[in-house]
């Protein structure tokens, strides 16, 4: 991602700096590594490549003008190392620290679980999937996560040392491999829950473009394909950050997926979902700008 233009399926950052922050977590709290984060906040803000497309971004597509776009993008580098700052004490066991507010659980996601079906559930990376993802424990349901396999190594060996308990199965997508489409098929027959993200796709995947706040944007075909083929409900959820200990956990009400049976049939299901999700993704952005945690160029045509 050296342009800032593209994903490339990974996210930066070092594990030594991950090991320092989950080492303030211990000893002195929250709170104090909130403060050590301004620092490292602010040196990305001046240092980092994504800056530019970051500012771009506040700009170009929300209208910020003067210091404000500047401010905004500090904030946005700052709020997303708070979501993992507390991702990672959620994942040590400080589920207390945190308050949650819920909208659309008992309507739409224990509906959900009552219809006893394979079904995904889809987000974007905005505010923090793992506070969403406790809303899952609660319901005790059985879910997978299908993500790209070009995370480092190194991290995901540390992150599962932190993890206290481990309640989902991950599903990794590989380049030039079809084993996931296998374990798809598995989870959903099984009826389980997958949970995906929708606003982020790999170079040489199929993308479909559409009108995303007032400029054309690519999104991955990917999860909307799935929908159509397999027959499953989608249910839109994100979980985005109110104040420091306050989370607002949205579900939306699930779109129904009639199972296609033509190529036909799958663009007009992709078509329409795909309309759905991102009228739900563009009114959260707007609510949040500064928790939409995309850092590249969204809108490029490359």
């Amino acid at each position: 991602m050296s342009d800032n233009k593209k994903w490339e399926g990974k996210n930066k950052g070092g594990v030594r700096g991950q090991k320092f922050f989950v080492f303030i977590l211990n000893f002195f709290g929250l709170q104090i590594a909130y403060f050590f984060l301004r620092f490292v906040a602010f040196y990305f803000f001046i240092t980092a490549k994504s800056t530019k497309t970051s500012l771009k971004y506040f700009r170009e597509i929300l209208g910020y003008t003067g210091w404000k776009a500047y401010k905004a993008t500090y904030q946005n580098y700052y709020i997303f190392g708070q979501t993992l700052l507390d991702k990672v004490a959620l994942l040590a066991g400080m589920r207390n620290k945190f308050t949650i507010i819920h909208e659309g659980h008992d309507d739409n996601l224990v509906q959900l679980k009552n219809l006893n079906k394979g079904s995904i559930l889809l987000s974007a990376h905005i505010g923090n999937w793992e506070i969403a993802g406790q809303m899952l424990e609660i319901l005790d349901a059985k879910f997978n996560i299908l993500i790209y396999d070009n995370e480092a190594e190194k991290m995901k060996a540390y992150m599962g040392e932190v993890m206290k308990k481990k309640n989902f199965n991950i599903i990794a997508i590989k380049d030039g491999e079809m084993g996931h489409l296998i374990e798809l098929h598995k989870a959903f027959s099984n009826n389980e829950w997958v949970v995906m993200h929708g606003d982020r796709y790999l170079p040489g995947t199929p993308t479909i473009e559409k009108t995303f706040m007032g400029k054309k944007a690519k999104f991955p075909r990917g999860p909307f394909i799935m929908a159509a083929k397999f027959g499953v409900p989608i249910t839109i959820v994100f979980a985005v950050k109110e104040t420091k200990s306050l989370y607002h956990f949205f579900a939306k009400k699930s779109i129904e997926v009639k199972r296609a049976r033509t190529e036909q049939e799958v663009e007009q299901a992709v078509n329409e979902i795909s309309d759905k999700y991102i009228k739900e993704l563009e009114e959260m952005v707007k609510r949040y700008p500064t928790q939409w945690f995309n850092f590249y160029d969204f809108w490029s045509e490359n």
